[in-house]
């Protein structure tokens, strides 16, 4: 069902500064920058070998605004790349183990569909997936 990491996400405060420290400083290269209304964020993907980053700037009330106000910037969440996350979310919602957060997926960054699953089942790790259709790369 999981294909591989497809990103790693992590939340900053200002974007455009981010982008520079990533794309200057080591090199990556910015391919999409768009913004989330379903999240209220502005996210930057910036693929590294097979895994994109996804650097993450809140622009309203929602789960990134929550992470920056208590944690600061930093490392957000882990997403993993799935066929079709509709039949995945029914499987792991089937499991004794873990825990939807999501029980239907919702519009993520690049045309996507996204959902998470419930950090205290994944031992306090923020973990989403992601069906593509068209790659980032």
């Amino acid at each position: 069902m999981i294909e591989k990491v497809d990103h790693i996400g992590i939340v900053v405060e200002d974007l455009d500064k981010a982008m520079k420290v990533y794309s200057e400083g080591l090199g990556l290269k910015v391919k999409l920058v768009e913004e989330s209304e379903e999240f209220k964020v502005r996210i930057a993907f910036m693929p590294v070998g097979e895994v994109l980053i996804e650097l993450i700037e809140p622009v309203g009330p929602g789960m990134a605004q929550d992470f920056l106000k208590e944690h600061g910037e930093g490392l957000h969440h882990i997403c993993y790349r799935v066929t079709d996350i509709d039949k995945s979310l029914e499987e792991f919602g089937k499991s004794k183990v873990l825990k939807l957060r999501d029980k239907r997926p919702r519009p993520g960054g690049a045309g996507s569909k996204v959902a998470f699953l419930d950090p205290e089942s994944m031992f306090n790790v923020e973990t989403e997936l992601v069906e593509r259709k068209e790659e980032i790369m």
